[in-house]
């Protein structure tokens, strides 16, 4: 019971569970203000709307946050993300509630601002509260839980709790706990630049943009998520459950491999072109349709921890939300595209087909410039640290422990990052530096560089 206490009060769940509430709140109430476009618009203008301008002034209101982070450069932005959650709030209400189409889009843009503002602070919080090594679940679960949430309100009442006056019920309270949680749990007290680990990184960010802003347009084209689910006659909400699946898949996989989520990122790029064939045939169109929501996932998961990486790498922390910012943006431009060639399914299929290309060119050049260099180092320094954990004997817990006294972790750290007690950690490392024959922890760097780099212990007995 302890144990799991630990782990809850540890930040990098508070962080995820809070991303989870700020995903969950923000997407029910835009889901809530399509349901009522639709209503007073038609579905054509909604799209037009919501995933037009709507979407842009996500990205801008992102850009908003970005820049005041970058502008403020330390501190504590806990209080600027209370002040935007409550603006959120007090725009929902008449975006939701009143009759005047005018009413309905302008509360409903400001509120779409306000989002984008909100979400680039929490893309923020997750790269500077979760290690690299657990940052795709952290963002890809708590994006899950939060789907899975709204889905199962979505069950209430056939789906008409979310789209009524009773909604309001339950968005205006979780929008208010928003500001008040990061403060609590410190999500948004700023570390400071982070030591810069790669030079090439800051250099990669136009091609990382492109390659973002390219896959996200390439994924809308043809298909319109809204719209799409209103004609099939069915609840957005509970649709996008297999986006929560997709979510967690591709949480678990970037994780456990970067290169293997940019896979199955690029592979996941077939399915609009199976969507376009398959639009006019009602159980196929279905299936795939809901494919297309499972494999949104691996987009969604690899364009925010790309630039979670980006900026850890480039040390400067501003640079994480930048990732969802460029995807809106695609996004965007996809949804132009296809709307203009709606009618026109041939046109549509076409520039589909020539995007893809420059799109697939420019993502392997970002592999092999993110990757590839530090494949050859990376493979001599793993086969290095096998090696000295199998001469001095450690367990798979000492390797854990280990791998993060090289990282220059704390005993607290370790402890959050393994999920155990500080007690067990120093029991750890007292057996790591033991087994060793290490006094302290700096003799024990100093012989595993020297394992590492054994020129050092020749140039050293030279001098």
């Amino acid at each position: 019971m302890r144990k799991w206490r630990q782990r809850l009060a540890s930040r990098g769940v508070m962080c995820a569970l809070w991303v989870a509430l700020c995903f969950g709140v923000t997407s029910a109430v835009y889901l809530s203000w399509l349901d009522r476009l639709v209503a007073l618009t038609g579905d054509r203008a909604t799209n037009w709307l919501s995933m037009g301008a709507g979407y842009l002034l996500q990205a801008a209101g992102m850009a908003a946050a970005v820049g005041f982070i970058r502008r403020r450069g330390g501190g504590d932005f806990a209080t600027a993300m209370t002040g935007a959650a409550l603006l959120f709030a007090a725009v929902s209400v008449p975006a939701l509630l009143t009759d005047s189409t005018v009413s309905v889009v302008c509360f409903g843009m400001l509120m779409n601002l306000l989002c984008g503002i909100i979400s680039g602070f929490y893309l923020y919080a997750v790269g500077i509260n979760v290690p690299a090594e657990r940052r795709g679940l952290a963002f890809g679960g708590s994006y899950a839980a939060a789907t899975i949430a709204v889905g199962l309100l979505a069950l209430i009442d056939g789906g008409r709790l979310l789209h009524g006056a009773w909604a309001l019920l339950i968005y205006l309270p979780l929008s208010v706990a928003m500001g008040p949680m990061a403060a609590r749990g410190r999500l948004l007290c700023s570390p400071g630049d982070a030591p810069r680990q790669s030079d090439t990184a800051e250099k990669l960010l136009p091609l990382a943009c492109a390659v973002i802003v390219l896959l996200s347009a390439v994924k809308n084209m043809g298909f319109s998520f809204p719209s799409a689910d209103i004609e099939a006659g069915l609840i957005p909400e509970l649709s996008r459950l297999p986006y929560a699946l997709g979510l967690a898949a591709a949480g678990f996989i970037n994780d456990k491999n970067r290169r293997y989520g940019m896979a199955c990122t690029l592979a996941a790029l077939i399915l609009p072109f199976i969507m376009l064939g398959l639009t006019r045939e009602s159980v196929p169109s279905a299936i795939c349709w809901g494919l297309d929501y499972l494999f949104f996932g691996f987009f969604s998961v690899f364009r925010a921890t790309l630039f979670m990486d980006i900026a850890d790498r480039a040390g400067r922390w501003y640079l994480a939300p930048l990732g969802l910012l460029m995807g809106r943006l695609g996004d965007v431009a996809g949804t132009v595209v296809s709307l203009l060639l709606l009618e026109h399914r041939v046109a549509l299929i076409a520039v589909t087909t020539l995007a893809f290309f420059p799109t697939a060119l420019l993502f392997y050049l970002l592999y092999r410039r993110l990757y590839e260099p530090e494949v050859a180092q990376e493979r001599s320094a793993q086969e290095v640290f096998d090696t000295f954990c199998l001469h001095n004997d450690l367990s798979a817990r000492e390797r854990e422990v280990l791998r993060m006294i090289l990282d220059n972790r704390t005993n607290g750290e370790i402890a959050e990052a393994l999920f155990i007690t500080e007690s067990t950690v120093k029991y750890h490392v007292r057996n790591v530096l033991q087994k060793a024959g290490c006094k302290n922890r700096g003799e024990l760097q100093r012989k595993y560089t020297l394992a590492l780099y054994p020129r050092l212990d020749g140039a050293a007995q030279t001098e």
